[in-house]
């Protein structure tokens, strides 16, 4: 072999080592808005001081997708993780069936290490299923039970039901009776709630999330609704942007709607994230509008956005953090991560970093530490 033979094979080599070395693994990850804040801040403690990110939107713990760059703390693993959240039970049902994904930030962006914000049009990967998804509720509570998938807890995720903007403190109290009597009719007369003959003529109307969402679920499970029962759930019409700049124009029974393949009947749907719930919850004009106010479910992190409306005490108690893990307060789930049992690699091993850091410390990020709480359940609504 001459000289020029050998350089050239060694720079081949060199090339080929380096490549290895630096060949990251993608860890895609779906499923609940609730513990999004808490994954989000968790993959940037796993990760080395100087990684790479960008996001959706301009708040990174608000963002529909986001884009992680950078090697773990643990193995110095070289990983690209990527977020695309959409809801509990549609997570689950991605992960079981293996089915597609289609905003997946792309590995062509370029990412800073204060972050990129406003990635609202991508460009996106093609089509893929996720690897990973953070889930409200137990797989068996969904309708996509095989395969069984490793669930690891990593935290307590807290629900409050919530008035909307410029309704009356008089509208306070949640009770199960109540939520079941609302959600069964989709209307109800305030009075119901106040006990006042004078609200007879005020109607209050229940919103609420889609099929996909585990924040549905829980709030079905909790007063005995039936996570399965059919519910009737409005729209707000909306002029301008939903929130306080917007105004309400009336309401009107959700529409049919298909999600993840499955079409619903008129008033069975709802919002697909819990941030698009609130920040109709957050509009003014319901009462000139519809002649009422309205009623809906959140995770206290989406609940935090509705500043013009209030959260209500659920059977006259008050969420509180020490309320759920003394159990005096009883609207709560686990929050789980879940991915096949066949996943490996590095893959696997970044995401049980992942379940271990929101585990033991960034899941008060979100919710509660599975290690304060005084109270525990197997299944959501029960014990």
């Amino acid at each position: 072999m001459n000289k020029l033979s050998k350089v050239l094979m060694a720079v081949a080599l060199a090339f080929a080592f380096s490549a290895t070395a630096h060949a990251q693994t993608v860890i895609r990850i779906t499923g609940s808005t609730a513990f999004r804040k808490a994954t989000h801040q968790a993959i940037g403690n796993i990760l080395n001081p100087g990684y790479t990110f960008g996001y959706q939107g301009t708040d990174v713990n608000k963002a529909s997708q986001a884009i992680f760059n950078g090697t773990t703390k643990v193995g110095g693993l070289p990983v690209i993780i990527k977020t695309s959240w959409a809801g509990s039970v549609g997570g689950v049902q991605t992960v079981v069936q293996n089915l597609t994904v289609s905003t997946w930030l792309s590995n062509s962006i370029v990412l800073s290490s204060s972050g990129t914000p406003n990635l609202n049009s991508g460009p996106y990967d093609s089509p893929v299923t996720a690897d990973v998804t953070m889930s409200d509720s137990f797989q068996g509570s969904t309708a996509y039970n095989a395969p069984v998938l490793v669930d690891k807890i990593v935290g307590v995720v807290p629900f409050v039901w919530v008035r909307n903007s410029g309704s009356p403190a008089t509208l306070s109290n949640m009770t199960p009776l109540l939520m079941q009597t609302l959600y069964a009719a989709g209307q109800a007369p305030l009075s119901q709630f106040t006990g006042l003959n004078a609200d007879e003529s005020v109607v209050v109307t229940a919103l609420g999330r889609d099929e996909d969402s585990g924040t549905r679920l829980d709030a079905f499970a909790e007063p005995g609704f039936g996570i399965f029962a059919a519910p009737f759930q409005y729209q707000p019409q909306i002029s301008g942007t939903p929130g306080p700049s917007g105004t309400v124009t009336g309401a009107n029974p959700w529409p049919i709607n298909t999600v993840n393949g499955t079409t619903y009947p008129v008033g069975h749907s709802g919002y697909a994230s819990g941030g698009t719930l609130a920040s109709a919850m957050n509009t003014p004009g319901s009462l000139a509008a519809t002649g009422g106010w309205f009623i809906a479910y959140l995770g206290v992190n989406d609940a935090a956005g509705v500043t013009n409306g209030a959260t209500m005490t659920y059977n006259g108690v008050a969420y509180s953090p020490t309320a759920v893990e003394e159990g005096q307060y009883s609207f709560w789930s686990y929050e789980h991560l879940m991915y096949r049992s066949s996943y490996s690699g590095t893959g696997k091993t970044a995401a049980d970093q992942l379940a271990k850091q929101i585990h033991d410390v960034d899941a008060t990020a979100s919710g509660i530490l599975v290690t304060a709480m005084q109270v525990g359940r197997t299944v959501e609504g029960g014990v």
